[in-house]
């Protein structure tokens, strides 16, 4: 099964047959290597087999790409679960040593023939590139279809291809040849990404159009991604433990236990990732505030829940760090202590509305965290996929 790593398009992914085909289409200037590179290692790490063939590079960059994403693919070429096609030294000519080669990249039946002897059935297959195939073969494009068709009779394939010079009635052809289309593009007017990767088409399965900003990590591979949440609060709330819990590392500058100028914490979790940047919760550092809080995506306010208080205290950081112009998550901290407010009394005295998440959490013991992230991954995941539609109707418009 074709698997990215990233939960929100898996999940949709899930009821697909085990055979079947999908496009992976890029804008020019994207590379959509690293997304299949990582589909593949995701299926051999879950015990399926892989093959990559690959006709526009040598077989060693794949290589070579794969482990500065942080996947040992020789160890699995090693085991037998992964297999690198070469029908790339066939064009260059020059010569090769890897154990499968198509001699005549022009050739499909020689093409099929190598991916058979390969092991293709019952495997993730992936071709890149179609775009390539193309352009050294000008009339190619109904061979490797026809390849295509019959891979996917007993076969996952994942074909690459890129829009770069074809006209829009052939690349809408080719989408009608596919059942699942994944289409990366960039997007300058987005606020919070410049890379989506649209959803065009999963099967016959009827969704509402899914774009996800996405980021490739070198080591780490394919993530959802946002630069830049801000973590504040009133001092002694929690803040930096939270900033700790959350993170899969994280380094503080603090003075005797107080943060003086700000915590970082960088979020892996599920296929989401960020960048987390908590603030100093004294009065005497307000002045940096704005500035920590420039091109932040999202705010999650940490609350001592037992401390009324300090809620006014936490009214004034939401103005001082913009919270009100972007998404709004509050962790309501400290909730296994006595005097807790119910959350809805925690709404009214930060003058919030019915829309703003709020999620109790024990920060020390990460009680609350997973409900806190997935809130959190929720509300971005909403407002990029109403910039995504803003902007494809801009570009309808035009």
């Amino acid at each position: 099964m074709f698997k990215l790593g990233i939960r929100v398009l898996d999940d949709k992914m899930s009821a697909l047959p085990a055979q079947g085909s999908v496009l992976l289409i890029s804008s020019p200037g994207i590379d959509p290597a690293p997304f299949c590179i990582s589909a593949l290692a995701n299926a051999v790490r879950h015990h399926d087999r892989a093959i990559y063939l690959v006709n526009n590079k040598p077989p060693a960059s794949v290589r070579r790409e794969a482990e500065l994403l942080g996947h040992d693919l020789v160890r699995h070429e090693e085991e037998g679960t992964f297999r690198l096609v070469d029908s790339f030294s066939g064009y260059s000519g020059i010569p090769s040593d890897e154990k499968y080669l198509v001699r005549d990249p022009a050739d499909m039946k020689q093409v099929q023939e190598v991916l058979d002897r390969a092991g293709a059935a019952n495997a993730l297959v992936l071709l890149d590139s179609m775009s390539s195939h193309m352009d050294m073969h000008g009339d190619g494009l109904e061979g490797f279809l026809g390849m295509v068709e019959r891979l996917k009779q007993k076969s996952c394939v994942v074909v690459l291809f890129s829009t770069w010079g074809y006209d829009p009635e052939c690349v809408r052809r080719i989408k009608g040849e596919f059942e699942t289309v994944l289409s990366l593009r960039p997007v300058d007017e987005i606020s919070v990404v410049r890379q989506l990767l649209f959803a065009e088409k999963i099967g016959s399965i009827a969704f509402e159009k899914l774009a996800v900003p996405v980021k490739v990590l070198r080591p780490g591979g394919v993530r959802v991604y946002f630069p830049k949440v801000l973590i504040t609060g009133p001092h002694q709330s929690g803040k930096s433990t939270m900033v700790r819990a959350l993170s899969t590392s994280a380094v503080s500058v603090d003075r005797m236990g107080t943060t003086v100028a700000m915590d970082y914490g960088y979020m892996d979790y599920q296929g989401f990732a960020c960048d987390l940047y908590g603030t100093p919760g004294q009065e005497l550092f307000d002045p940096i505030l704005y500035y920590l809080a420039e091109e932040a995506v999202a705010v999650i306010l940490v609350v001592d829940a037992t401390a009324v208080e300090s809620f006014g205290r936490a009214r004034t950081m939401m103005q001082l760090t913009n919270a009100g112009a972007v998404p709004l998550i509050v962790a309501a901290n400290h909730y296994d202590k006595e005097g807790a407010l119910p959350l809805e009394k925690i709404r009214e005295l930060l003058h919030l509305d019915g829309g703003v998440p709020i999620v109790p959490t024990v920060a020390t013991t990460k009680r609350g965290l997973a409900e806190l992230l997935d809130a959190l991954i929720s509300t971005l995941m909403g407002v990029a996929q109403a910039e995504a539609r803003k902007e494809e109707g801009e570009e309808a418009a035009r």
